[in-house]
């Protein structure tokens, strides 16, 4: 992939949390600091845990609410289809920002996470793309602090911005909850595992249930018994960077193939 200008760039913004959330005016207000060519596309309410969904069965419905600012009542990947076939189709963006999510998107979360799938669905129209997350304290989302992300974030994207990546990836960048002074550093990462299941299923009245997540990462941060994803020598995981108050950069593709299993399977089939 070819250097991205920013001061140069159309920039497509998309998030799960919704067009009104917190994360998404700071990212733009971020994104406006390197161009005026900033567009939003996001969906009108929260769409947390939505993955990689799209809308085949319901109409979907386009709203403006300001100039180059747009809402769509779906999923993320609605958003972003929408965004680069109809809204943004005279000329695409040179990247898209999915974010900044209130709370972070390490480990198994990124099969769940809308704002990855966001930034999945852009790899995959070949657009580079970016999903942003912002840790908080457990049980304290009404209370997330955004300073790491405002102190860091440009600063970041400077960065990486420079050579590019991978046009078959997406990068993963999530930020620590501490003081911006108790920064440590920043990681490029593998996708960790977390120690325990982070789902809580709750039954409200009989048959009537809600899906949660508890948030432990301090625990997934203790050494693994039963590894699902590769170790990969002197490279920290998502998990443990943000636990140790790092920002963490985690380069994510597409391909789900599990390739030594592959071999085992023909050989399963040739008996």
């Amino acid at each position: 992939m070819f250097p991205i200008d920013l001061k140069d760039s159309r920039i497509l913004i998309t998030n799960d949390d919704g067009y009104n959330a917190d994360g998404i005016k700071i990212l733009y207000d971020l994104a406006k600091t390197y161009t005026d060519d900033v567009w939003i596309v996001a969906p009108e309410f929260e769409k947390s845990g939505a993955s990689h969904a799209l809308t085949f069965i319901n109409d979907l419905t386009l709203k403006k609410h300001g100039e180059k600012f747009y809402s769509v009542n779906g999923s993320p990947s609605d958003c972003v289809v929408i965004a680069l076939d109809k809204v943004l189709k005279d000329k695409r963006p040179n990247i898209l920002l999915s974010g900044v999510n209130s709370g972070v998107n390490v480990a198994e979360d990124v099969t769940y996470s809308g704002t990855i799938a966001a930034a999945m669905e852009g790899v995959i129209r070949r657009v580079p793309s970016i999903a942003l997350s912002q840790n908080y304290d457990l049980g304290k989302k009404d209370q997330i602090s955004w300073d790491v992300t405002k102190a860091y974030l440009c600063n970041v994207l400077d960065k990486i911005v420079l050579n590019g990546w991978d046009f078959n990836t997406l990068l993963n960048i999530n930020f620590p909850q501490c003081k911006v002074d108790d920064v440590v550093g920043i990681e490029v990462t593998s996708q960790g595992n977390r120690e325990t299941d982070d789902l809580i299923v709750w039954e409200k009245e009989k048959n009537l249930f809600r899906i949660g997540l508890q948030r432990r990462l301090g625990e997934s941060a203790k050494p693994k018994h039963n590894i699902i994803n590769k170790h990969i020598d002197g490279v920290m995981t998502d998990v443990v960077a943000i636990t140790s108050n790092n920002i963490s950069i985690t380069p994510l593709h597409l391909d789900l193939t599990h390739v030594d299993s592959i071999e085992t399977l023909r050989n399963s089939l040739k008996r």
